[in-house]
């Protein structure tokens, strides 16, 4: 088979553009990125947000207010008393922003009643995000109800995340 200059031009032309597209194709399964990598883990709360208020609905009329006043914080609370530092706040508020869990793949069913409102109020973000904790013997759930998803954390952080014991 006999090619003439123009021929053989055309043939490296096309080698080389499908090259290039087998690359594009097979980009993310070569060289994943952080982001793929770590999709199966989320933050509860998006990367350097502020708190500026946390409500939790607990069971039995139950409910606590943490509200940012200035640099500290003022708790609120109704039907319970609570003796906590402005430390111990701190921690709490730190945990919320820096916990992630696994993403669960598949929708759980489990008994509402069981489930603990949380109402978070961001910097900068116009609508109140709603969680629902389910502490577990052995993980704690959390469902997203903005986003639709169900993470599941080490069941360590229902003390770290809510201010009493359940």
């Amino acid at each position: 088979m006999k090619l003439s200059r123009t021929g053989w031009n055309n043939v490296i032309i096309f080698s080389v553009m499908t090259i290039i597209l087998v690359i594009n194709a097979t980009n993310d399964k070569l060289f994943p990125s952080e982001e793929t990598k770590n999709n199966a883990e989320r933050l509860i709360l998006p990367q350097h947000s502020v708190i500026l208020t946390l409500a939790i609905d607990l069971p039995e009329k139950q409910h606590v207010l943490l509200e940012r006043a200035g640099r500290s914080w003022q708790l609120t609370t109704k039907g319970l008393i609570l003796d906590k530092t402005e430390q111990q706040i701190e921690q709490m508020m730190f945990a919320w922003q820096q916990s992630s869990g696994l993403v669960q793949a598949a929708e759980i069913v489990i008994d509402s009643d069981q489930g603990v409102a949380v109402q978070i109020s961001l910097a900068g973000d116009s609508q109140t995000r709603t969680f629902i904790l389910y502490p577990l013997s052995d993980q704690l759930l959390i469902y997203q109800q903005r986003d639709n998803i169900w993470l599941a954390l080490p069941a360590t952080l229902t003390q770290q995340l809510l201010p009493i014991n359940l």
